[in-house]
């Protein structure tokens, strides 16, 4: 499956809050929180952050694969892979792949990670981030979700971490990732695990922030990997 051409207007990213739900749920994404995609520069590892483009549809098809989890109060996640643009300049999360898990009300395991690695080695896709509900909390990143969320960040700095909190009233769905080098730095010093606190930052920014370089483009075609 090839991404969208880079040079066909039609497949311009626009701003998110251009969008709506492809369900009609229009309440999901009028409370997206997601940063402009122009704004407050960040220090970062790269001069400038490579374009992510995502398709709202993916978001709606994620939910509903994960809607009796959520009714049982239980999370699910699921990672997000794509392709790159000729031009080096632009990611397309083209597909979901959903592996075997277990959850709770308040964390989420992924299992069998060698399936993972086989169905995007298989189809040549990069793993551009990951994505997780928060059935009956807010929208954010745990400590247990920030040191998942390094993990992706080390292997590609663009990696996002989308958090989807139906219940959520402010914002239903976070698309985040790790400040660098404030946020990346001390988690790469931590060392400890479950639900502990974080200090500050050395630099002084935010563990991690909202993202600054996704855009929601709704002609992406996109395939779900369900390895349960």
């Amino acid at each position: 499956m090839g991404p969208p051409d880079p040079n066909d207007t039609c497949c311009t990213p626009l701003p998110p809050s251009s969008y709506t739900s492809t369900t009609g749920d229009n309440n999901n994404y009028n409370n997206m929180a997601i940063a402009p995609a122009v704004g407050v520069p960040e220090v970062r590892k790269r001069e400038r952050l490579r374009h992510i483009q995502i398709s709202i549809g993916l978001m709606d098809e994620f939910l509903r694969y994960a809607t009796h989890n959520t009714m049982s109060n239980i999370e699910t996640c699921a990672i997000l892979a794509g392709t790159l643009a000729p031009n080096d300049a632009t990611f397309y999360i083209t597909s979901l792949i959903i592996p075997k898990q277990k959850g709770t009300s308040d964390q989420v395991e992924m299992l069998n990670e060698e399936e993972i690695f086989e169905a995007q080695d298989s189809r040549s896709l990069y793993p551009l981030g990951w994505i997780h509900t928060h059935p009956s909390q807010t929208c954010f990143l745990s400590s247990i979700d920030i040191h998942t969320q390094f993990g992706y960040q080390v292997m590609l700095d663009e990696a996002v971490a989308i958090v989807m909190a139906p219940r959520d009233q402010r914002h239903r769905v976070g698309i985040f990732r790790l400040t660098t080098p404030g946020g990346m730095e001390l988690i790469q010093r931590c060392d400890e695990r479950g639900f502990h606190a974080h200090p500050p930052t050395a630099t002084g920014q935010p563990v991690y922030d909202l993202c600054r370089h996704v855009y929601l483009n709704p002609r992406i075609k996109s395939e779900v990997i369900d390895l349960r």
